[in-house]
């Protein structure tokens, strides 16, 4: 019923930083987590301010690029609502890593952010 996401980021702007980490956590209506899923990405370029999120090139060298894992984010995010912190940033960011791609960008994450408040 609901897909509670989360992102870290390089930096606060999604046309010019890269998602670095991302979480699923899938979970029902009353509750009950049904599944959780997330990973540290490989940006391919700087980290930005690691105090920040706390990830380090170290980190992230052999991690799977956002071309790696997107189909497998879409299929969790399919057929639910999403819930997040901050759902307008999040959005932001995973829609910029789609269509960085070429790629059609979910229509989940696709929404009026005037509501996303």
């Amino acid at each position: 019923m609901y897909a509670v996401i989360d992102v870290e980021t390089t930096g606060l702007a999604p046309r010019q930083n890269r998602v670095i980490e991302v979480a699923v956590v899938d979970v029902s209506a009353d509750g009950a987590v049904e599944r959780s899923w997330s990973t540290l990405l490989n940006p391919e370029r700087d980290l930005g301010p690691q105090d920040v999120h706390g990830i380090s090139a170290s980190d992230v060298l052999f991690a799977p690029t956002f071309a790696d894992i997107a189909g497998h984010v879409s299929a969790m995010l399919t057929s639910r609502v999403l819930v997040a912190h901050n759902i307008r940033f999040d959005t932001r960011f995973l829609a910029a890593e789609y269509d960085r791609l070429g790629h059609a960008v979910p229509s989940l994450l696709i929404t009026d952010c005037a509501r996303c408040n």
